[in-house]
């Protein structure tokens, strides 16, 4: 796996207007889940535990969402994409490979 550190120290524009400079580095699980739309469930299993920074704010760091949405969500996605031929065949292995 590889990352790209241009993007990874890059930061995001998400915030870039906020008068903290290091809020740009920073996505909260609001940002994730009202902006990118994950399931506010789904964050810790995804990017682990959120922690704090000098401040307060609580969340992950662009570095880790970045780095997680390309090496293993993007990949994921692209492989589902490619092995079925509609949204409705992924739907019926994810609920027979469930224990629902």
């Amino acid at each position: 796996m590889s990352t790209e550190p241009f993007r990874i120290s890059e930061g995001s524009a998400l915030h870039a207007d906020d008068p903290d400079p290091l809020r740009q580095y920073w996505y909260t699980a609001d940002d994730l889940v009202d902006t990118f739309g994950y399931r506010r469930d789904a964050l810790e299993g995804l990017f682990g535990e959120a922690t704090p920074r000098p401040g307060g704010l609580v969340g992950w760091t662009t570095s880790v969402v970045w780095k997680i949405e390309s090496e293993v969500i993007v990949p994921a996605v692209e492989l589902l994409e490619s092995s079925f031929r509609d949204q409705e065949s992924i739907d019926l292995t994810v609920y027979r490979s469930s224990d629902g």
